[in-house]
C-alpha cells in the first residue's frame, strides 16, 4: 500500500526492521538497505526492473524490511517532472506483490552528485542515489521516532 505520510508509514514498526530505498531509472533501478540500527543507508544493489521483480520478495523477508522508500522525481522548482508517471506505476506495480507499505520521498538532489562520473560507471549512479534517498528518509526516521 502506497501511503501519504511518514506517520502512516511507520504506524506499525516496531523499531527493529530495516528500510530499503529505490531509486527508479528506465534502464536500471538502484537499491538500499538501512542497517540493523536505521542509523545509515547500505547500497544493496543495481537491478533491471525485471530482476527486482523477481527478487523483492526475497530481499524484503530475508532482510527483515518493514517498508519501502521510493524517489520521487521533482524538477529543481518543486514540479513534478516526466518521470513521476513512470515511477508511480512503478510504484503500483510494486504494491501488487509486496505487502509492506511503500512511501515516495522527494529526490530532487539524490543523483546530482554523480551525475559526472564515467559513463562505466553509470549502473552504480542508482545504487549511490538510493543511498541519498534512504539517509533522507531516515533523518526524518530518527526525528519521528524521538518524538514519541
Amino acid at each position: 500500500m502506497v501511503v501519504d505520510t511518514i506517520s502512516d508509514f511507520l504506524v506499525s514498526n516496531n523499531y527493529t526492521k530495516k528500510f530499503i530505498a529505490i531509486d527508479y531509472g528506465l534502464k536500471h533501478i538502484g537499491m538500499a538497505i538501512s542497517d540493523p540500527s536505521n542509523i545509515i543507508s547500505v547500497p544493496y544493489g543495481t537491478f533491471t526492473e525485471t530482476l527486482l521483480f523477481e527478487k523483492i520478495i526475497e530481499i524484503i523477508t530475508t532482510e527483515n524490511v518493514h517498508g519501502v522508500v521510493i524517489g520521487k522525481p521533482y524538477h529543481l522548482d518543486g514540479s513534478l517532472s516526466e518521470m513521476v508517471n513512470k515511477v508511480e506505476k512503478f510504484a503500483e506495480k510494486l504494491e501488487k506483490i509486496i505487502s509492506c507499505p511503500i512511501l515516495f520521498i522527494d529526490e530532487r538532489l539524490s543523483s546530482n552528485p554523480y551525475k559526472s562520473r564515467k559513463k562505466s560507471e553509470n549502473t552504480h549512479i542508482h545504487e549511490k542515489s538510493a543511498c541519498l534517498i534512504l539517509d533522507d528518509f531516515l533523518s526524518l526516521y530518527r526525528n519521528s521516532s524521538s518524538e514519541k
